[in-house]
């Protein structure tokens, strides 16, 4: 009995962390496009409503990592260790392909590169660690 009470209370904290990461990151992505393209479509490139901007996307990223630390507090020890792991496997990756891009203008291979395109092999990697690592874990 008190092992499903353990179990349903881990499961509502998980769903409660999600929820709330949900919102967290919805709202820095809001901002992230605000601060992206309020200057040149909301505020004719004001510089105060810029830098207020910039402090508004700081302060919502800020509170969308600690709604993930909470998240992964939330989890029980194998999702944690899966994140964790897939966290470490993502920094490696996206640390190897950012030399080897950053490199690639010098090679004149590419005339120029785009900090952002980091992005998608961070979320890419990321993605597929975890799932790759919770397959791993769950039919062992």
């Amino acid at each position: 009995m008190t092992d499903e009470r353990t179990q349903t209370s881990l499961q509502a904290g998980l769903k409660k962390s999600t929820f709330t990461l949900f919102l967290a990151t919805g709202a820095w992505v809001g901002s992230t496009a605000i601060m992206s393209f309020g200057p040149s479509t909301l505020w004719s490139y004001d510089a105060s409503t810029t830098y207020l901007a910039i402090a508004a996307n700081l302060i919502i990223g800020l509170v969308m990592l600690y709604s993930f630390f909470k998240h992964l507090s939330a989890m029980d020890e194998m999702q944690r260790q899966t994140h964790l792991e897939a966290i470490a496997l993502t920094l490696g990756i996206t640390m190897v392909l950012t030399v080897i891009y950053g490199a690639l203008p010098q090679a004149r291979v590419l005339e120029n590169v785009q900090p952002t395109n980091v992005l998608f092999v961070i979320g890419v990697s990321y993605i597929l660690s975890v799932i790759t690592l919770w397959l791993r874990r769950t039919r062992a």
